[in-house]
């Protein structure tokens, strides 16, 4: 497909990726790509949640049918989780002030912090951690 394509989620019909700034979307089926939007700074995270692409970076994106919301959030977005098929919940870069796990309802798109985080608090950076 795309070679330089880096990998934020996988469903069976997509593949959702960047390369670099730019935010891809592979129909596997049909083996097209198009670019669904972009991000300042290559993005972190990503999720396919029914169709549903959210892109989690400087700030999150919510690609749904030709559509893209932009929700400024408190830091950058670094980890995504699906709770459910209608909320998922994101961690803020775990080393800064505002590190925090947040929750985003996908019917009304309206982020709300759940918890501080400081787990990784004075700690050396790691790419791995659990949240």
């Amino acid at each position: 497909m795309i070679n330089d394509l880096k990998i934020l989620d996988e469903s069976p019909e997509y593949t959702l990726g960047h390369v670099d700034e730019e935010i891809i979307l592979v129909n596997k089926g049909e083996k097209i790509a198009k670019c669904i939007g972009d991000m300042y700074g290559n993005p972190y995270c990503g999720l396919i949640v029914n169709k549903v692409c959210i892109i989690g970076g400087q700030y999150l994106l919510i690609w749904d049918n030709q559509k893209i919301t932009k929700l400024d959030t408190v830091g950058y977005i670094v980890q995504m989780r699906i709770m459910n098929d209608d909320l998922i919940e994101f961690l803020i870069d775990p080393w800064s002030k505002e590190a925090s796990v947040w929750q985003l309802n996908l019917k009304d798109r309206i982020p709300c912090k759940i918890s501080d985080f400081e787990n990784l608090k004075n700690m050396p950076y790691t790419e791995e951690y659990t949240w």
